[in-house]
């Protein structure tokens, strides 16, 4: 496997991911992947070489296609800026809302957030398990903060190592 440096590989570990590569492929191509319990892992993107030394990103950016990435960045200079590109996209959260769905414990948090956050919050039609408790409460299931946890970044809304959820740029 290529080597990465730490930083890339910390975020990978806190978002659940590792990256594999074809083992019977020629060109190199590295996915990554979330951990769903197979060996292998499910792909939610790939980096592949150019000729000419550059990178491809490719990443499942549409959640609900399966094993369907669109790409999302060319002419890359490494393997790091490619699988970075690959993580600001990737959206897998619906996989991790179905595994956590499998192994549901009954978990649930309430977050407090300025209202009008708590009432956009509340409106999402996915992923199922956010309710509004009241003027500035929300309820989350585990499953619930499995999605957020499985969105890109750039999107404002998402669950990060710490357990915070960010909304509008803030957690």
């Amino acid at each position: 496997m290529t080597v990465i440096d730490g930083s890339l590989t910390a975020l990978l570990m806190t978002r659940g991911l590792f990256l594999t590569r074809e083992r019977s492929d020629a060109a190199g191509i590295v996915y990554v992947c979330v951990d769903d319990g197979p060996p292998g892992g499910y792909p939610v993107g790939y980096v592949v070489p150019s000729r000419t030394g550059s990178w491809f990103a490719y990443a499942r950016a549409r959640a609900g296609r399966v094993f369907a990435c669109d790409q999302v960045d060319a002419g890359l200079t490494g393997i790091e800026a490619a699988v970075r590109a690959v993580l600001d996209h990737a959206r897998y959260g619906d996989v991790l809302y179905a595994l956590a769905r499998e192994r549901e414990s009954g978990d649930a948090y309430t977050v407090e957030l300025h209202w009008e956050l708590a009432a956009w919050l509340a409106s999402l039609s996915a992923p199922r398990g956010i309710s509004r408790l009241g003027a500035r409460k929300v309820r989350l299931t585990g499953p619930a903060v499995a999605y957020l946890r499985g969105l890109p970044q750039r999107l404002g809304c998402h669950v990060d190592a710490q357990d915070r959820i960010w909304l509008a740029g803030r957690p």
